[in-house]
Protein backbone atom coordinates (compact mmCIF):
# COMPACT_ATOMS: atom_id res chain seq x y z
CA UNK A 1 0.00 0.00 0.00
CA UNK A 2 1.41 3.59 -0.96
CA UNK A 3 1.58 6.24 1.27
CA UNK A 4 -0.84 8.00 -0.89
CA UNK A 5 -3.59 5.09 -0.56
CA UNK A 6 -3.27 4.93 3.16
CA UNK A 7 -5.49 6.89 4.87
CA UNK A 8 -4.40 9.22 7.53
CA UNK A 9 -5.94 8.76 11.46
CA UNK A 10 -8.84 11.09 12.33
CA UNK A 11 -7.27 10.87 16.07
CA UNK A 12 -4.42 12.99 17.63
CA UNK A 13 -3.50 11.05 20.42
CA UNK A 14 -1.11 13.10 23.30
CA UNK A 15 0.73 11.34 26.32
CA UNK A 16 1.45 13.14 29.40
CA UNK A 17 3.06 12.04 32.77
CA UNK A 18 2.10 14.15 35.68
CA UNK A 19 0.98 14.19 39.41
CA UNK A 20 -2.38 12.87 40.33
CA UNK A 21 -3.40 16.20 41.18
CA UNK A 22 -1.94 17.97 37.75
CA UNK A 23 -2.83 15.35 35.63
CA UNK A 24 -6.47 15.87 36.86
CA UNK A 25 -6.51 19.58 36.26
CA UNK A 26 -4.68 19.24 32.94
CA UNK A 27 -7.45 16.77 31.72
CA UNK A 28 -10.10 19.11 32.92
CA UNK A 29 -8.29 22.11 30.87
CA UNK A 30 -7.95 19.67 27.75
CA UNK A 31 -11.62 19.01 28.07
CA UNK A 32 -12.34 22.39 27.72
CA UNK A 33 -9.85 23.42 24.92
CA UNK A 34 -11.50 20.48 22.91
CA UNK A 35 -14.93 19.49 23.67
CA UNK A 36 -16.05 15.87 23.67
CA UNK A 37 -19.58 16.48 22.08
CA UNK A 38 -16.83 18.44 18.64
CA UNK A 39 -13.72 16.71 19.07
CA UNK A 40 -14.95 13.02 20.64
CA UNK A 41 -12.09 13.99 23.64
CA UNK A 42 -11.70 10.85 25.89
CA UNK A 43 -8.67 9.44 27.80
CA UNK A 44 -7.96 6.91 26.40
CA UNK A 45 -5.95 4.99 29.03
CA UNK A 46 -4.22 6.25 31.92
CA UNK A 47 -1.57 4.41 34.40
CA UNK A 48 -0.24 4.94 38.09
CA UNK A 49 2.92 4.67 37.99
CA UNK A 50 5.59 3.81 40.86
CA UNK A 51 6.38 7.88 41.43
CA UNK A 52 2.96 8.79 42.02
CA UNK A 53 2.24 10.02 39.04
CA UNK A 54 -0.33 9.57 36.32
CA UNK A 55 0.67 8.57 32.89
CA UNK A 56 -2.06 9.45 30.54
CA UNK A 57 -3.06 9.41 27.15
CA UNK A 58 -5.79 12.04 25.50
CA UNK A 59 -7.28 11.30 22.70
CA UNK A 60 -9.06 13.94 20.00
CA UNK A 61 -10.46 14.11 16.88
CA UNK A 62 -7.94 16.40 14.47
CA UNK A 63 -10.93 18.70 13.20
CA UNK A 64 -13.93 19.82 14.86
CA UNK A 65 -17.08 17.77 13.84
CA UNK A 66 -19.24 20.16 11.90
Amino acid sequence: MSSLTRRRDPYIREKFTKEQTFARQHAKEYFAKYPKDRFQTEIESWRELQSKNIEYTMKRLREPLT
